[in-house]
Parts: C-alpha cells; structure tokens; sequence
C-alpha cells in the first residue's frame, strides 16, 4: 500500500463531470394491464410513453436504427413494463424457447435496469427475450453482472410482422424498496453483424460510472404492501449406491421434506431454508490446474446462496466470505434491509459438514462435526455516483468439540470515486483461528491482509496501481484465501475503441506489469505482459496474450528461471445456431512440485448455440506438463464437457450434463465421469418439479482393486411450489 503513496498525494481535485439523467413521473394506474401473450397493448394506454432511445453498444455514438417504444406505470400490485421493439430486418431476430437465465444463443432481448432504493449501489437487471423468456441478474459498477440473482415476476413475448412485444410484471413484493425516486433505465439488445445496443436513457462513455446515469423515476407506491410472503415447500427423494469404499454396497433410499420462506417489507427482506436440496445445481468440471499455487475458485450456484449476497464479497485483499465455506446446511436464515445511510445483511446456518472445512486447514478430530457460521456486512452510501464503506465480519464456530475451536474475521472496504476519472478501492481485513491439534492442544493464529489500488478511466483509456499483501498466518475459514505470505505490485495501462460503423467492432491492447515477493522480502516474481483484441464487424475476433516473467524458486532450492507465456485465440458468434472458438498456450515455467523447469502447452476448442428451443454448450480441453531436462511428462489432462437443454411448451425442459476428465503422466493418474440428466417443469424462478438420474466414476490407482468403479450413482426428484400471500 506504502507504493500508492505517492500517486495518492499528487491526485488533483477534480470537478466530477455530472450526468444530470432525466427524471420522470411514472402514473399510476387504476387497474392491472393485460399481460396476456399477443401483441394487444389496449390495456396499456394509461401508462408513460418512453421512445427517445440512444446507442450504447459498441458506441455511444450514432443513429438508432430501431424504433422501440415503451410503456410503463406503477399498477396496484406491480410495476408494469410493455415494450414494441419494431427491426427494420425482423427475419434476423434471434429468437428461441430457452431455460431461464440462459442465453447461449445469444438472443435478441430488451429489459429494466431498477434500483428501487435510489442510493446508486446496485441494481436488478430484467431481461425478456422476444418469446418472453427470462433473464434476471444483479448489477454494480465495481463488481459487474452476476446472473445467478433470481426474481419472482413475470412476462411474455410474441414475435410481429414487424419485431416483438414483450410485457414485463414485476411484483413491489419482490424488491426491497424506499420512498423516494427510484433509477429506472430501459435497454435493448440486437445482435447482428455487430451486438447492438440502445438505451433510456441516452449514456455517454465520457461519464465513469454506469448506474448514476439512471433516469430517476417518482410516484412509486411504497406503501402497498403487496404479498409480503413467499412460502416454497419441497420434497426431495434420492435413490444411491455409494460404492467407495465398499464396491458391493446396497442402494438407499432418502426421503425428506423442506422448505424455503420469505418475507419481504418496503426496505427489509428475511429469508430461511430448512434442509435445502441443491440437486438442479450443475457439477463443477475440474478447470485443469495441473501446475498453480493458486486455489481453484468455483462460483456459488446454490439458490438460498445468490439473492442478497453482493454485501459479502466486496472487492478487497482477499475474498472474506466466500458461502461454498457452507457445505451441507441443515438451515439457514438471512436478512438483508436499507435504510437512509446504509445497506445491510446477515446469512446465519447450520453446516453438518462443517468440521469437514476446519479439518483441512489442519484441524484433527473435527471429522463428523457441525459448525455454526455467521457473516454480516453494511455498507454506507458516500454519494450518488456508488461510492461506499464497508464493513464486514464473519465467524464459523464448532459445534459439539474443543471450547473456541473455529475462527473469525473482520474487513473494512472503501469504494471511491475521485472526480470524473479517478476510483479508489482500499481495503483492510485480519482474522483469526483456533484449530485443535492431534495432541490435544489448541493452536491459534492471527493474519492481515490489504490492498489498495487506484483507477484512472476515461473513454479510450484506463490506467492502474495495485498494491496487496498476506501476511503468512492468514486462514479465512470462512472465506478464499488465494496465496498467503506474498507482496503483490500490480500496474497497467489500457487503450480501446468502438464503432458502430465500418470494419471492425472493437479493439483493446493492455501492457501490464506485476511483482511478486514473499513476505519478508525474498524475491518471487517480476513480469510484464501485453493483451490484445480485435473484433470485426461479422463477430470474428481474436486475441493475444503474451507474459515474460523472471521467476525465484525459494523453498528447497533456489532457481531463476526466465518463465514465458503465449496464448492465441479467437471467436465467431455471428450466428445464433452455432458459435465457436478456440485457444492454445506454449510457455516455459517452472514445476512447482520440483522447482525444475517445465513446458507447457494446452489447446482448447468449444462450441455453443440455440437451435429450435435446444440449447447445447461442448468443449474439449487437453494440457501437457514436461520436465525441460530430458523431456519427461509430468503431468497430461483432458477434458471433454458436454452440457444440453431442450426447452418444451408450458415450461417443460430436458437437460443433461456430463464430462470426463483424465490425468496420466510420471507424478499422476485418475479419471473421473460425471453424467447427469433429468426432466423439469419450472414455471418461475421458484416453483420447479424434476425427475433425474446422476453417475460419478472415479479411478484411484493406489486402491485396493486398481480398476474403475462406480463412486455414486441414483435417482433423484424433487418437487418445489411457490406460494405467495
């Protein structure tokens, strides 16, 4: 942090470039609109009339070449949204039945951004594409989209001579909302030779924030209290045969009832689960690190884990609270609220496998155990333009052994805008554990962590300082702790354009540069690096990434080795049915495992698309690790993935998921098959029935019975509804 310093000190005070958005009265009106799927907008004629579209996508500047006219107003139970999206070339829409929250097709869609608290720190982002499919996710400047946000409301789509209509209902129950203005912005989406974009209302990519240039929007009716409560009760059913250790082992069969509860005020949403079942949840394919120091994060995709949870994961050192740290919840609660200064929530459950998680950060006889575990986090609003203070602090402790045994945490995030084209991200946390030992002691250890990192950001350029360090000590249990022990330097410089018009689409080069030294000092990495991109106006792109390190081995033996990196790759995605890419690396490193030097290569292809309602994502991955001295393999992997929907009337789909991964080489063996399928009927983001099979295999050389054998297999159901009252 010491590094920033100086840049801090000669920052200029400089007057924010104000984005002075429109603000509007929606009316209110006296009944419910029809939300019936045609195009009849009879019923519509009370609301605001909204046309006056500008582009955003590639460019902000240009003419609008599609008419879209909108109609909105606040009705007694909901806000109700109604868009004509008329195209001058309707046969090119993109349009398919597809699962909700997917787009591989990528769609034609238009939607609401809305922030129904007015404070500019986050927003529900609500997309329908043209036959009324659902895209829902949550958005904020620092941390970008993130669809695993789910939203209970509905819509309709029906494609015309000339476009589409859709007409969106989203229930006030569903939003944490205040009095006030709200910020309301409308986009639509076309992809064509170029992905299109327009907007209301109009942005300009002079402005360095996204959600201040909202339209602020008034006659929200706060006060109605709609249907405060979501009630979803579930039965889930499993039929399995775990054949690890005990090849010959019977298949059991389980049973259980759950439920999921809500209960949602103007500006406060409580939330539990009991038993929760994360069958539809897809399973994590192996990402391939076969030569990192880093940790594999995957991302949450767990329900009660999503909505509400962007309070937890602050940008900061490290990541403090990270939920996949639950693993298997007997309950959960959780309440998130606003007020006039400050956004708040807390998540609180019961993990039966906790001990599992305290046992691989070096606890011994936890095995079995459960932990209890608490995060909570507020954020104070700064000004207008999403600048905020955070606080947050966790704690998992254990249930049923040692006194004290567990950890906790406690991080401090600030998130500031610097005039029209400076943004500061600092942040500050320390933990700590109290970890049984196998002779009956209990070790304690306290860690820190910091960063603070400064942007400069205008239209065609961006530029960046980063500083962070770990102290050695540093155990999150609660949190992703990515290396520990390390002083990280970061700095960068970007240039990119768009363009509307002509060949290309949109281009970018980044030069870059970063040092890596171990806590006490000792070097660990200096390198600089260059990223490029290019796409043209049919959505043929490439890239190159090239990365030149000067790299220190330290622990049993040193070695300097001169590491080097190059990838190359490209993409089409000019046509909705079929889009493809690929990629391949050659770089020179270092085995981690031996500190000698290594090659290695991968090379990855994929392919992905919608047609007629079938949805279907594959790609093939390999990579090779040798040995530089006499060229010895290391370490070979492959992966082949597969994944499928087949979305049918009335909300009925099929989908599928598998894939095989495999290790050989001198250091390593092992395979693992996953298949998954199951038949669904989910009508919202909530109510959801499926019948479904599920295989896992797993070779382990070093077993007794060195052959392939099936770890677990089974059927699986569940039935879900969601009741609101």
């Amino acid at each position: 942090m010491r590094h920033l310093a100086p840049a801090l000190a000669c920052l200029p005070v400089l007057a924010a470039l104000s984005p002075h958005p429109p603000h509007v009265a929606i009316p209110r009106l006296a009944g419910k609109p029809s939300m019936a799927w045609d195009a009849d907008l009879s019923t519509w004629k009370d609301a605001l009339r909204i046309t006056d579209f500008g582009m955003i996508m590639p460019d902000d500047k240009g003419q609008n070449r599609w008419p879209t006219l909108v109609h909105v107003g606040w009705g007694p139970d909901a806000l109700y949204v109604a868009i004509e999206a008329r195209d001058p070339e309707p046969s090119k829409i993109h349009a398919a039945r597809h699962m909700r929250d997917t787009n591989s097709g990528d769609f034609d869609f238009v939607g609401v951004d809305l922030d129904p608290s007015g404070k500019g720190q986050s927003v529900i982002r609500l997309f329908v594409t043209p036959l009324g499919g659902q895209i829902d996710e949550i958005m904020t400047d620092s941390t970008g989209e993130n669809s695993s946000y789910d939203c209970l409301w509905d819509s309709t789509g029906v494609l015309t001579p000339d476009g589409y209509v859709v007409k969106m209902r989203i229930p006030y129950s569903s939003l944490r909302r205040m009095p006030g203005d709200w910020a309301l912005r409308v986009l639509r989406i076309i992809p064509r030779e170029r992905r299109y974009g327009i907007s209301w209302p109009r942005m300009s990519k002079d402005i360095q924030c996204d959600i201040c240039q909202m339209a602020r929007v008034s006659g929200a009716p706060v006060t109605e209290p709609g249907s405060p409560f979501l009630l979803i009760p579930f039965a889930t059913f499993n039929r399995t045969q775990t054949l690890d250790p005990d090849p010959s082992a019977p298949a059991k069969s389980k049973a259980q009832l759950g439920a999921d509860l809500r209960y949602a005020t103007t500006a406060l949403t409580l939330e539990g689960t009991y038993r929760p079942d994360f069958a539809t949840a897809d399973a994590d394919v192996d990402p391939l690190q076969i030569n990192s120091r880093f940790k594999v994060f995957y991302p949450e995709r767990r329900p009660f884990f999503l909505e509400g949870m962007d309070l937890l994961g602050p940008v900061g050192a490290q990541r403090q609270f990270f939920s996949r740290s639950i693993q298997n919840p007997l309950y959960g609660v959780k309440a998130s609220g606003q007020a006039s200064l400050a956004s708040w929530t807390v998540v609180h459950a019961k993990d039966q496998d906790g001990g599992l998680l305290l046992g691989a950060n070096g606890a011994a006889g936890v095995d079995g155990m459960a932990t209890r575990d608490t995060a909570a986090a507020m954020r104070f609003q700064l000004d207008g333009r999403g600048s905020g203070l955070s606080l947050l602090g966790t704690e998992k402790r254990l249930q049923g052994g040692p006194d004290a045994t567990g950890g906790q945490s406690g991080g401090i995030y600030l998130d500031q805008y610097l005039g029209s084209e400076f943004h500061f991200i600092g942040s500050a946390l320390a933990a700590t554990t109290r970890l049984p030992q196998a002779d009956g002691t209990l070790l304690s250890r306290r860690g820190t962590s910091t960063s603070a990192e400064l942007d400069w950001n205008t239209r065609n350029w961006q530029a960046w300082v980063l500083s962070q360090t770990t102290s050695p000590d540093l155990t999150l249990l609660s949190g992703f702790t990515d290396l520990q022990g390390y002083r990280r330097q970061n700095a960068g410089v970007t240039w990119r354009n768009n363009w509307n018009d002509g060949t290309l689409s949109s281009a970018n080069a980044t030069l870059r540069w970063r040092r890596l030294t171990w806590w006490k000092g000792d070097p660990l990495e200096n390198a600089v690096g260059l990223d490029t991109w290019v796409e043209t106006a049919g959505r043929l792109s490439f890239f190159f990434n090239w990365d030149a390190a000067g790299r220190v081995w330290a622990e049993d033996r040193v070695h300097s080795v001169a590491a080097r990196s190059l990838t190359v790759g490209g993409n089409w995605r000019r046509l909705s049915e079929a889009q493809f890419g690929w990629n391949a690396t050659q770089a020179r490193t270092l085995d981690l495992a031996s500190g000698d030097p290594a090659r290695l290569r991968s090379a990855q292809l994929f392919l992905h698309g919608t047609a007629h309602s079938v949805s279907y994502d594959l790609s093939a991955l390999q990579t090779a690790l040798d040995r530089e001295g006499d060229h010895l393999q290391l370490i070979r992997a492959r992966e082949l993935t597969a994944s499928g929907s087949w979305q049918l009337p009335h909300a009925v789909y099929v989908k599928a998921q598998a894939f095989v991964v495999r290790y050989d080489g001198s250091e390593f063996e092992g395979v693992d098959k996953y298949l998954k399928a199951f038949l669904g009927w989910q009508p919202n983001a909530f109510t959801n029935a499926y019948l479904g099979w599920s295989g896992q295999r797993h070779r382990d050389p070093l077993a007794v019975i060195p052959t392939e054998r099936m770890v677990e297999r089974g059927l699986f159901a569940k039935l879900a509804y969601a009741m609101q009252f």
